[in-house]
């Protein structure tokens, strides 16, 4: 009898003060390797983005310089690259749709850069779609688009957080929405509110922002 007593003394003593101790440090370790796990996942996946657009400016780039002509422009396409593509109409812009499913038909299949169209376009690694456009309003220039969808290449929805659009914008041009060759979309072009006035909305945590890269 009295050794059980002991026993059960033993057991129902609780935990020490080391005991504890230990407990906490371990799950605030396992918490901040979870944490920077998620954040090295995050950067990754940010880091692949700004590849793909690399990529592409480059591609189109050398397009331009081989054919006289943008990708989705040149008026001979079909004699000179291949002839399932549609002929550009030498307006020297990318509008419509059409136009901008006509440049990635123009760029990949002149073996300039490999990637696969899903309805026309190439898809983003984090999802969602890059279209190009010569028309956008207060941004001359032609550029790439990236976001989850549009229907008509001027409306378009957010794909990424305000955080991860500034990420990238840090990473490849001044880290400002409105200015350089890495800007967000405003306006009634794209919905959400991922900039208020001229700087980034970190209190959104929504995927509200459309992302723009210049090409030329």
């Amino acid at each position: 009898m009295k050794k059980t007593r002991l026993m059960l003394k033993k057991v129902n003593r609780g935990f020490s003060l080391v005991e504890i101790a230990i407990a906490v440090l371990v799950i605030s370790l396992v918490a901040t390797f979870s944490l920077k796990g998620k954040e090295l996942i995050r950067t990754a996946r940010l880091r692949t983005v700004i590849e793909q657009v690399e990529t592409f400016r480059i591609a189109a780039n050398s397009f331009a310089e081989k054919y006289g002509a943008i990708p989705g422009d040149l008026q001979n396409a079909k004699e000179l690259i291949d002839e399932s593509l549609e002929n550009g109409n030498g307006s020297g812009e990318i509008l419509s749709k059409e136009d901008a499913k006509r440049f990635w038909s123009h760029l990949t299949k002149s073996g300039l850069v490999s990637v696969e169209l899903v309805n026309g376009y190439p898809i983003s690694k984090i999802g969602g779609y890059f279209s190009v456009s010569s028309d956008i309003k207060g941004k001359p220039g032609t550029w790439l688009i990236l976001s989850k969808g549009t229907s008509d290449n001027r409306n378009f929805s957010g794909i990424m957080t305000p955080e991860n659009a500034y990420y990238i914008d840090r990473s490849m041009d001044n880290g400002l929405p409105s200015e350089g060759d890495v800007q967000i979309m405003k306006g009634q072009y794209a919905s959400g509110e991922c900039v208020i006035g001229s700087k980034y909305n970190f209190k959104n945590k929504n995927e509200d922002c459309v992302i723009l890269f210049r090409i030329w």
